[in-house]
């Protein structure tokens, strides 16, 4: 059970992830190319979580260049959703942003059609800042918004639990 740098020979199991059908509303997905594109970049991040030498989450890091300090949660997705295992990997990614680069932000957008990735965001100190009104585009021209969620620096050093995985 680990959090660790993906390498390209994971970009497969990435991209089984995130097309699976429970996320098709929820997160979106990268070709092959720009998947290695992105993972060469300086300003991104993969991470994996592995169990057994397994690749079952991952999480995409954005921005890591910002000049601001703003880290961008790009992605994050697991092979299984009800196993416990973004009770895991939610904190560890969080703890991870804040551990290993100099970001004073670390934030996100989620579809508004997601209350569940919602409720996670805020039990781990996520403040919702706003939305952004329908940006993602679906099929039959449906439209869904998406609600901006930030931490700062300084509210994850001020969570309780945070001397616990540090």
């Amino acid at each position: 059970m680990a959090l660790e740098p993906a390498t390209p020979e994971d970009i497969p199991a990435i991209m089984a992830i995130e097309r699976d059908p429970a996320y098709a509303l929820f997160i979106g997905s990268f070709e092959a190319d720009e998947h290695t594109a992105l993972m060469a970049s300086t300003d991104a991040r993969y991470l994996a979580w592995r169990e057994d030498g397994r690749l079952l989450a991952f999480a995409i890091l954005q921005r890591l260049d910002d000049p601001n300090r703003i880290v961008l949660l790009k992605r994050i997705a697991a092979a299984r959703t009800d196993g416990g295992l973004g009770r895991r990997l939610l904190p560890a990614v969080i703890d991870h942003v804040f551990q290993t680069t100099d970001a004073n932000r670390l934030e996100l957008t989620v579809s508004s059609v997601n209350p569940r990735a919602e409720h996670s965001y805020r039990r781990e100190g996520f403040v919702h800042e706003g939305t952004k009104r329908e940006i993602y585009r679906h099929p039959g021209e449906v439209y869904y918004s998406a609600h901006l969620f930030a931490m700062l620096r300084r509210e994850w050093e001020a969570l309780p639990r945070r001397s616990a995985r540090v």
